[in-house]
């Protein structure tokens, strides 16, 4: 089902574009891409069938954020159709441009977005998988272990999570979003307890539920080694 991907590409402007079939199968076959690709299968079904999309569900719209911040995403943004079916997918997608485009030009977003974001990179993903092992007296309020500090680390250098060091709890997660905030500040950092205004976190948190059910992406067997050599230290 080629066709179900295309639609993306009304988001931006066509430059060098490649065949959407090609473009599919790059993704696809990428860890992070492909996952994102298959979490917007699933979150868009609704826009992408159906009657005519009146609103962009916030599920396609976090789909479709994750998936365009990935180069393979990108290009399936610009591919080239070449039926009236793909046009029309193309045409449905419209709806959700606003608040993509709105939330990528964003420095700061919701947390959740940010750890979409993140999950749709294979590195940026397998750090946030060992930081979400590793912290977990940390999420309690227990202790902060040296190998939580080394996950931490390790999460923070990524490209991909640039925008987790600066994200904000809305109060949608499924998970005491400034409450490990206040733990890391404190366990971590040793920094003195204070009022979060706004909602604002300032530190790397754990990855809500996804929507594919919590399937986590295989990492390159040469990366899992180079992370738990840095962890072990």
């Amino acid at each position: 089902m080629w066709w179900v991907m295309v639609s993306v590409a009304a988001l931006v402007g066509a430059a060098t574009a490649l065949p959407c079939e090609e473009a599919r199968m790059r993704c696809a076959y990428r860890v992070g891409c492909g996952m994102a690709l298959q979490n917007y299968v699933v979150g868009c079904s609704g826009v992408l069938q159906g009657p005519p999309p009146t609103h962009c569900p916030e599920i396609c719209h976090h789909s479709l954020i994750a998936l365009t911040s990935t180069e393979e995403g990108k290009d399936l943004m610009n591919c080239e159709c070449s039926d009236e079916y793909c046009e029309d997918q193309k045409r449905r997608s419209e709806i959700c441009r606003p608040q993509v485009m709105k939330s990528i030009s964003e420095p700061v977003v919701s947390c959740r977005v940010a750890q979409w974001i993140c999950a749709a990179d294979a590195l940026c993903s397998t750090a946030l998988e060992y930081y979400n092992h590793y912290c977990r007296a940390m999420f309690h309020g227990k202790k902060c272990t040296p190998r939580c500090n080394n996950s931490i680390s390790i999460l923070r250098r990524q490209e991909k999570a640039a925008k987790l060091t600066m994200c904000k709890c809305d109060g949608l997660e499924d998970y005491d979003c400034l409450a490990i905030q206040r733990n890391m500040d404190k366990l971590c950092f040793h920094k003195r307890p204070h009022h979060h205004q706004n909602a604002t976190k300032h530190a790397t948190e754990p990855p809500p539920a996804r929507p594919d059910g919590g399937a986590r992406a295989a990492a390159a067997p040469a990366l899992l080694l180079a992370l738990a050599a840095l962890l072990l230290t």
